[in-house]
């Protein structure tokens, strides 16, 4: 359309003065002709003969009157000779009267008056001169006396006349005037109009001429280019016909330009098993002028070369038209290398990701495994401290609850660190008062300052007493780690911790010393992992490098910056500013976790314990009977799993890693079986400590893990918790009721450990997961074999755990169960009640996150 309309107006443009010229020579040749008949018409015109019959009007009417008088002397009057004068008065005054050339004459008042003046008189003169010569004869003194009146009426006449011809003639010559100026001024602009396209013109074919040799320089370039492109470039009509063939396709396909040119594509360069579609895309295109692949930027095909072989190409294609018509302009590239690399670096990534799975493979089995020992070491230390020792005997005990709590600290700071590099640490908003908060960072410290002879104090300047929201947990991890690092680079010295609130929008402290300092080619390096400034056997401090790290990863998590400002021997200042909410509400005091003082709740309870640690299930089944609670072993998932049909259980604590079969399998199959510990509680007895490996143990069916080493006062506590619910032993944690379709302990964790935008997305992701298996059913139904069922349910169970709907949760194991059992029957009744109680567990749930 647009190109259209340009072209349009080219024509237009060239037309236009082509239309001026014609309607300026139309105009010229018009008033030439005007100028023409104009003077033929004053050739023509009777001005004279006018002027002259006017004058002989009066001289006829003179002799009229004289031949009455000499006939009124006259004996024998020659009345022939009147009535000849006669006709000659009346033959002038009809003229007048009535011939047209008078009629502009006529049209003036004066004139007209006049005339009728004069033929009154001559009408009545005609009454006496047409009578009888004896009549005549007798009126001849009438006759002269008329004759006489209108003497005067035409000499009037004559002088009126003579003067309008006068002033007509000065129009006439006025009117020429007019026309010789006007002929004149449309030649002068013609003239002028042509010299000016005489100039325009040669302006045009100058323009012109520079145009058509830019055209010549840049198809000079173009050539240049199309011969030495490194992409092939290949154009073809609407044939598939190539037209022209760059040498870089040459090199690219094996054909020569002569070989290709005049050739049809899908015969040279297209795959046999494409050429039909190839063939019907250009068909399509001659029929509806549709181009699909024009334009669309960067494709991937396949293309042929000489040899037969088959390659990919990477092909970009455009339009145009010329004098042969429409025609195809094709840039492709041999992208076989390309293609290797980006193989090469997939397989590079898989490495990667199978280096990065190693790690956390490392990482959890470091867990289990140094977890494992160090819950016999802590669970013998807390059996030893609890019976009679002497006084060096405790404090041999209190070195080794020491090193063990160093110990578990190193795991710990590695354990943060995984989380952190996989985004799963997420921080919690937590409200405390600020001023208090500091203080137990220096309280916490101040054993550690008093060993190394240090003087450890706080400095809160004008900081008022106030709460603010933060995660308290980690914040204070970030303090205490500057703290204690400092502590252990200063001896016989000081340490500051220093505190101000900026703005009521960002908490600023630092943590100064005096101790050696650090070198400046190591302070950037001291936020990298495991590094340590002294490298020496007999370093000052102890240390895996980590609690930096972990203090600038936080940091940065929580939006803020920390900085460093050292000098060798001179001490070193940690400053870290991170956001901050001022509380708008005062803090409600948190009721603090009950400390199971009275455990006869756990007197004759009958406890299954699941551990293949022999030292492990030394360990807890002493913490538990010292209780007064009855312990039964089981050594792997397997003999747990053959137990279970034997007797009830009030709780069950089941280990992970074990042999023969493990806790989470042994977990699924009790929660599955037709046993009386169906609903029995299970605590996980785990040193996997990793968040997202506790989500797997608890969709699985566990009701609360518990992370190795664990303390007698946490095992208690637990056991407490989860077998006195509803005032009944024995019973696990409670079902769901039908109006309380989310577990308020399970919602209630989530909602402190993630920020309110993520719980949002984590129930939309949930939402979603579960319209996708509601939605899959009715296909996965109409299988033969319901192992896909099964399998698609399985994933939901555990998500549905996860976020508390622990009775939707009961009605998806219900039909995991079915479709296990390949019982079409069952399942669907199972579905039919899955898809009835979405409904309302979606609602509770909405209303739960907000």
């Amino acid at each position: 359309m647009i190109p259209d309309v340009f072209e349009q107006s080219g024509i237009l443009r060239r037309l236009i003065p082509l239309g001026v010229i014609f309607a300026g020579i139309a105009a010229l040749a018009v008033t030439f002709l005007s100028i023409t008949q104009r003077m033929t018409d004053l050739r023509e015109a009777p001005g004279d003969n006018l002027t002259w019959t006017l004058s002989q009007v009066e001289v006829d009417v003179l002799l009229l009157t004289d031949e009455a008088l000499l006939a009124m002397q006259a004996d024998t009057p020659d009345l022939a000779t009147l009535r000849r004068r006669f006709d000659n008065v009346y033959s002038r005054a009809t003229s007048i009267s009535e011939s047209p050339v008078f009629g502009a004459m006529r049209a003036d008042e004066t004139f007209a008056a006049q005339l009728a003046t004069l033929r009154t008189c001559i009408d009545k003169l005609a009454v006496l001169i047409d009578a009888s010569d004896v009549e005549l004869v007798a009126n001849l003194p009438r006759v002269w006396e008329l004759s006489s009146t209108i003497r005067e009426d035409a000499h009037d006449i004559a002088l009126t006349g003579i003067k309008l011809r006068s002033v007509a003639s000065d129009a006439e010559r006025e009117a020429f005037s007019r026309l010789l100026f006007a002929a004149a001024a449309i030649s002068l602009a013609l003239i002028l109009f042509l010299g000016v396209m005489l100039v325009f013109l040669l302006r045009q074919y100058r323009s012109h001429r520079e145009i058509s040799e830019a055209a010549e320089r840049a198809n000079s370039r173009l050539k240049s280019s199309f011969d030495v492109s490194l992409d092939a470039i290949i154009v073809a009509d609407d044939q598939g016909v190539i037209l022209d063939y760059s040498g870089a396709a040459e090199t690219v396909f094996g054909f020569s330009k002569d070989e290709a040119i005049g050739a049809k594509m899908s015969d040279l360069i297209v795959p046999h098993q494409h050429r039909a579609a190839h063939l019907a895309g250009m068909e399509r295109f001659n029929r509806t002028r549709e181009a699909h692949l024009v334009g669309k930027g960067r494709i991937e095909i396949t293309a042929l070369r000489k040899s037969g072989e088959e390659f990919p190409v990477e092909i970009s294609i455009g339009m145009s038209t010329d004098h042969r018509g429409t025609i195809f302009i094709s840039y492709l590239r041999d992208i076989t290398d390309r293609r290797a690399a980006e193989e090469d670096l997939k397989r590079a990534r898989d490495e990667a990701l199978q280096a990065e799975q190693a790690k956390s493979n490392f990482l959890a089995v470091m867990s289990h495994e140094m977890r494992t020992p160090l819950n016999g070491i802590f669970g013998t230390i807390e059996l030893l401290q609890n019976t009679k020792l002497g006084k060096t005997q405790r404090g041999y005990l209190d070195i080794a609850k020491q090193s063990g709590d160093i110990l578990l600290y190193h795991v710990n700071n590695v354990l943060d660190v995984a989380r952190m590099d996989v985004g799963k640490l997420e921080l919690s908003n937590d409200t405390f008062e600020l001023t208090q908060f500091f203080r137990d960072i220096v309280t916490t410290n101040e054993t550690t300052a008093y060993a190394q002879s240090n003087r450890l104090s706080l400095d809160l300047g004008d900081m008022p007493r106030c709460h603010v929201v933060a995660d308290e947990q980690r914040l204070r991890q970030v303090a205490y780690n500057l703290v204690s690092n400092a502590l252990k680079f200063t001896h016989h010295g000081e340490v500051t911790l220093k505190a101000r609130i900026i703005g009521q929008e960002w908490l600023e402290f630092s943590v100064t010393d005096t101790g050696v300092g650090i070198h400046p080619e190591d302070q950037t390096r001291v936020f990298d992992r495991f590094f340590t400034q002294e490298k020496s056997y007999d370093r000052l401090a102890s240390g895996a490098g980590l609690g930096l790290t972990i203090c600038r990863q936080l940091v940065d998590m929580m939006e803020g910056t920390i900085a460093l400002d050292s000098a060798v021997d001179k001490g070193s200042t940690f400053t870290v500013r991170v956001p901050l909410r001022i509380a708008t509400e005062p803090l409600k005091p948190a009721a603090k976790p009950e400390v199971p003082e009275n455990t006869d709740a756990l007197d004759g309870l009958s406890v299954l314990l699941v551990e293949d640690n022999e030292i492990n299930r030394l360990i807890v089944r002493q913490m538990l009977q010292s209780q007064g609670a009855a312990v039964t072993e089981a050594h792997n998932g397997q003999e747990a799993v053959d137990r279970v049909h034997e007797q009830q259980y009030a709780a069950i604590l089941m280990d992970v890693s074990m042999p023969v079969m493990n806790g989470v399998d042994a977990t699924e199959i009790i929660r599955q079986a037709d046993t009386p510990n169906k609903q029995a509680p299970i605590i996980g007895l785990t040193a996997h400590a990793l968040a997202d490996e506790q989500a797997k143990f608890l969709a699985a069916g566990m009701d609360m893990c518990l992370n190795k080493p664990v303390s007698q006062a946490d095992l208690v506590g637990a056991l407490v918790s989860v077998v006195t619910q509803d005032g009944a032993p024995g019973q696990n944690r409670p079902k769901t009721a039908p109006n309380d379709l989310i577990d308020a302990h399970i919602f209630g964790d989530l909602k402190s450990v993630f920020k309110p935008e993520k719980l949002q997305k984590l129930v939309e992701d949930f939402e979603a997961e579960i319209f996708g298996l509601l939605a899959a059913i009715p296909d996965l139904m109409n299988a033969e074999d319901l192992s896909d069922l099964a399998t698609r349910t399985h994933k939901s169970i555990g998500s549905a755990g996860m976020i508390g709907t622990l009775g939707f949760q009961r009605q998806l194991r219900a039909l995991e169960q079915a479709a296990k059992d390949n019982n079409a029957e069952v399942a669907q009744a199972a579905a039919a009640e899955v898809k009835a109680a979405w409904k309302g567990t979606r609602r509770a749930l909405r209303a739960a996150a907000h």
